[in-house]
């Protein structure tokens, strides 16, 4: 091992190509991302519903979209919402996916610098380290969602605290306390974690070495201070304590972390889980092969509280990319030179950059012809369609749908009995019932079809293939409330819709 790194060490000693080269790496994650920007993600329904209530109506304190009634709700990424509404609202699908795409370029941007800042100046490494943060990102996460603006806040608290460091600056705290309300009001699910990644930071104040690990020691009192600002910040938001308490009622439910596959472990027999370990255990042979380096304690308490999320399930991984990629600037510095420009630009060689820009935008053109699709349609589109031409469905009509297909539903305008917005359908959320465990139980097998079908007494059922009320209810012919009315079929999967029986 030691012979291979130091042959890996030697090739990038002699690296050194110039800068124009270089941000060309850059175009990998950003391709990857348009593929993924363009094709707008499932949740997009539900944050565009809420943000023209919120535009309309104000700030809800009951849920106004599903079947049930007075159930407790406070809108946790209401910002978000207004944002994409907007958005949406003036420029479409295609407004949507620019907005995705600039939020990805400032990701790339704030993870460039942020690279340069711990690495001091190792250009070569820099844009390495950033163009591998925004390749992850790209995989899992670069969607039309507030999870755009978290990594944005995350990166921007590490920028700050990092040169707060090395500047012994206190006005970089500053910016701290604008970073909480920022988050809590584009996404409060996550405020908490504003904490959780300062507190390595608060012990690296203490002075002590341990094995290979060493504190930094700076100054305290300042950032103890701009902690309690941030925590009073966090009150500036329409729910007041309730949203900084949503984390506490929104996570760790086993019926959730069950069924939605961002919330489930990351399993290592799947590429997806693969890839997680993988990159964990490649992090962690970097600070194994140069055992003479000192670690600094708040770099690797990053690391082991990133990991430990990332191994609790798929949507945490993102963390681990966010704090876990970047320092090993630090880490890897020795390696790289301080960038010098010495490099003389031949006709030849920009013939050759011409050419090679052209091809790459010919490539993201490509990319953006290749998965465009009409920003609307969904695979409920044509069965909504048919219900509002044909059946002149009301809007007071009761509608089951499955976890997936319950936003869109409500996004044209009816009530549906479930939606992508877990957390609401939880009893500590909602105060009320536990909708989510009913489900749960439901596509289990574990309740009982008809009992749940006269509890409810919906006017229209639309049914996936996979769905349990499909697979051994309706299609066992078991069933005498409801007759099968429509089918349509979307990137050859088949929904049904069902209508409930007349009485005559």
């Amino acid at each position: 091992m030691k012979k291979v790194f130091k042959k890996i060490k030697e090739k990038i000693a002699k690296y050194h190509p110039p800068k124009p080269v270089l941000f060309l790496y850059f175009f990998i994650p950003i391709i990857i991302a348009v593929s993924r920007a363009i094709v707008l993600d499932n949740d997009i329904w539900f944050l565009l519903n809420t943000g023209k209530y919120v535009v309309n109506n104000g700030f809800p304190i009951t849920e106004p979209f599903t079947i049930h009634s007075n159930f407790s709700f406070i809108v946790q990424q209401w910002l978000t919402d207004v944002i994409f509404y907007f958005i949406h609202h003036l420029f479409g699908g295609w407004g949507l996916f620019i907005l995705t795409m600039l939020l990805f370029l400032l990701i790339l941007f704030i993870s460039y610098k942020l690279c340069m800042l711990v690495s001091e100046n190792r250009m070569h490494l820099s844009v390495l380290l950033s163009s591998i943060m925004g390749f992850l990102y790209t995989l899992f996460y670069v969607r039309s969602r507030p999870q755009m603006f978290d990594f944005i806040i995350f990166l921007s608290l590490f920028y700050c605290l990092e040169t707060y460091i090395r500047k012994k600056n206190t006005k970089y705290l500053y910016i701290l306390p604008v970073l909480s309300i920022l988050l809590i009001n584009l996404h409060a699910s996550v405020w908490f974690l504003l904490f959780l990644f300062t507190l390595p930071y608060l012990i690296d104040t203490y002075s002590f070495k341990i094995l290979c690990f060493r504190s930094e020691k700076y100054e305290r009192k300042p950032l103890l201070l701009a902690i309690f600002f941030m925590f009073i910040s966090g009150l500036i938001n329409p729910y007041g304590i309730d949203s900084i308490a949503y984390i506490f009622t929104s996570y760790n439910s086993v019926y959730i972390n069950n069924t939605v596959n961002e919330m489930k472990a990351p399993i290592i027999n799947t590429a997806q889980g693969l890839f997680i370990y993988t990159t964990i255990f490649l992090v962690l042979l970097i600070f194994m092969c140069n055992k003479k380096k000192e670690i600094k304690v708040r770099y690797f308490l990053l690391f082991l509280g990133t990991t430990y999320l990332s191994l609790c399930n798929i949507k945490s991984y993102s963390y681990f990319i966010t704090t876990s990629i970047f320092f090993l600037g630090d880490y890897l510095k020795e390696y790289f030179e301080i960038y010098k420009e010495k490099y003389y630009y031949s006709k030849v060689f920009k013939i050759k950059y011409a050419i090679c820009l052209s091809i790459l935008f010919l490539l993201l053109a490509g990319t953006v012809y290749m998965n465009y699709s009409n920003f609307e349609k969904t695979a409920l589109t044509p069965i909504v369609d048919y219900m509002e031409k044909k059946l002149h469905i009301d809007k007071e009509s009761k509608i089951y749908t499955m976890y997936d297909d319950g936003g869109y539903v409500e996004y044209r305008g009816y009530k549906a009995y479930i939606d992508p917005r877990a957390e609401i359908f939880l009893k500590k959320n909602n105060k009320k019932e536990d909708i989510f465990k009913e489900y749960y139980k439901l596509q289990l097998g574990q309740e009982n079809c008809k009992d749940f079908l006269l509890k409810y007494d919906f006017d229209y059922l639309i049914l996936y293939e996979k769905d349990y009320l499909y697979k051994y209810y309706i299609q066992t012919e078991k069933n005498t409330l409801y007759e099968q009315v429509y089918s349509s079929t979307y990137y050859g999967k088949k929904r049904y819709l069902y209508k409930k029986k007349s009485n005559k």
